[in-house]
């Protein structure tokens, strides 16, 4: 099949999926989401749960959400095509592995700078950039360009990616609700970026199989799929996601301080918030254990000779299935449980985790069941990315300002994603230097640490909004009187 023509195809499908859609919010909708068929038959169990948000908020989150985690399928082409883009754009796996590399230190460098971007300007206006930029950088990768073009296309995509759409993309979906409602915001944003992952993947799987091997067309078609997409998307942002932050002509000394824009100075501020760096720690824990769970594959292999087909589909289930799942599920317990708070959930599955991660330890050490130890992995998957589709609500549960919620969620991006430096060199030792299960010990060992971060921190971070509240309800108490 001709590549251009599933790019028109693509295009035209896309064009006719996303239309009706965004002609449907251009009206002042106000039914609620709760009536929607397709939510309540999907999950009637959430149906209450989005009674406060609109039709339009909550397709404005899906755009927000589908964005933010497709945008980097190119950058990371080689998580699924590894192969091909050895075969056909001629690069040696060292070669591919420099390309990655690339992208990963620009990203490191750009989270914190992208939460002033989504401070300091227009979050509309972004993400449509962000989108439609991405868009083009892979039509330009499509002519399979040389390795100096392509580690600059990469640097390019960590800017529009990280510095553009990272923080600017989460603060935006934060926006649609109150206080009250950042973990069901946030775990349904998870839980829609893992639909949305998921949906393309297979989609350009599909795309890629038409084509014989042998054939450099099937990559091209690929990759022009997944640019054509991320334009469709710029376009959706552009219509409709908010600009997040105050208008240029009303004066700033009239608004209240959360919603003055942001300042040089906020950044200092940031820094200054403790509950800035209890969250970043939250999120380094949470993130240490999601690296670690990348190894479960080799784990089930090594110690309980999981034939590796069979480790495969269980690494699909972990990273594609629960990713979609799970977070909108954290979302729900979050609004129904009596906490109904997402630092307390987050340290209510850290302690389910550290009993898991003990379990494993011992179990390394005196294998039992292969089914055992599936059960467990899965567990401490759910536990994982249910608190992944919860951290960065704890931001808004803070009571962050919004004109510096942004630089907040840069600056706990830096520390908390830091385990992407040290995780994989450290554990890809162990397991090249040690036997297999004295390398997986001692990697259980280091997610029974990053566990116990998390407990610490959330009680410390809870203690420090349970402060917030006491003030807020003595001042209040003090103005009644």
């Amino acid at each position: 099949m001709d590549c251009v023509s599933i790019f028109t195809v693509t295009w035209f499908s896309g064009v006719v999926l996303i239309l009706p859609l965004l002609n449907e919010t251009q009206r002042k909708v106000t039914s609620r989401a709760s009536g929607s068929l397709l939510f309540s038959f999907f999950l009637p169990a959430v149906s209450k749960s989005m009674e406060k948000l609109s039709v339009r908020s909550w397709l404005t989150l899906a755009v927000i959400s589908i964005s933010g985690g497709i945008s980097f399928d190119l950058a990371y082409l080689r998580y699924i095509y590894q192969i091909p883009m050895a075969k056909f754009m001629g690069f040696s796996n060292t070669e591919i592995g420099l390309i990655m590399s690339t992208f990963g230190i620009a990203a490191i460098i750009l989270y914190a700078p992208s939460g002033i971007v989504a401070d300091k300007f227009s979050h509309r206006k972004m993400m449509t950039v962000a989108m439609i930029a991405t868009g083009l950088l892979g039509l330009l990768m499509s002519t399979f360009p040389p390795l100096w073009l392509m580690l600059v296309i990469q640097v390019a995509f960590a800017i529009t990616t990280i510095l553009l759409l990272w923080s600017v993309s989460i603060k935006a979906a934060s926006l649609l609700g109150s206080h009250s409602e950042q973990g069901k915001i946030m775990g349904w944003m998870e839980g829609l970026r893992g639909v949305g992952v998921m949906a393309l993947a297979v989609f350009t799987m599909w795309i890629f199989s038409l084509f014989r091997p042998d054939d450099p067309s099937s990559l091209k078609t690929v990759i022009l799929v997944y640019s054509g997409v991320y334009i469709l998307l710029g376009i959706a942002c552009w219509l409709l996601v908010n600009d997040g932050y105050a208008a240029a002509h009303q004066p700033q000394e009239e608004l209240p301080a959360e919603r003055r824009k942001f300042t040089w100075r906020d950044i200092v501020a940031v820094l200054k918030i403790p509950t800035t760096w209890y969250c970043s720690m939250i999120i380094f824990g949470v993130y240490t254990i999601y690296a670690l769970l990348s190894y479960s594959t080799n784990y089930l292999a090594e110690m309980y000779g999981m034939t590796l087909v069979a480790a495969s589909y269980m690494g699909i289930v972990i990273n594609k299935i629960f990713r979609a799942i799970c977070g909108p599920l954290g979302g729900v317990f979050t609004t129904y449980s009596r906490w109904r708070s997402p630092t307390r959930v987050i340290q209510f599955l850290a302690i389910v985790a550290f009993a898991i991660v003990a379990l494993l330890i011992f179990t390394t050490a005196h294998p039992v069941s292969l089914a055992v130890a599936i059960t467990l992995i899965l567990l401490l998957g759910f536990t994982c990315y249910a608190s992944r589709g919860l951290y960065f609500a704890c931001i808004g549960e803070a009571r962050t300002p919004t004109r510096i919620m942004g630089t907040t969620v840069g600056i706990c991006s830096v520390i908390g994603f830091l385990p992407d430096v040290f995780v994989y060199p450290i554990i890809g030792y162990w397991q090249d230097s040690l036997p297999a299960d004295a390398a997986y010990h001692r990697m259980w060992l280091m997610g029974l640490g990053a566990v116990t971060l998390v407990i610490l921190f959330t009680i410390l971070l809870f203690r420090q909004l349970r402060q917030q509240r006491h003030k807020e309800t003595h001042k209040l108490s003090g103005e009644l009187s």
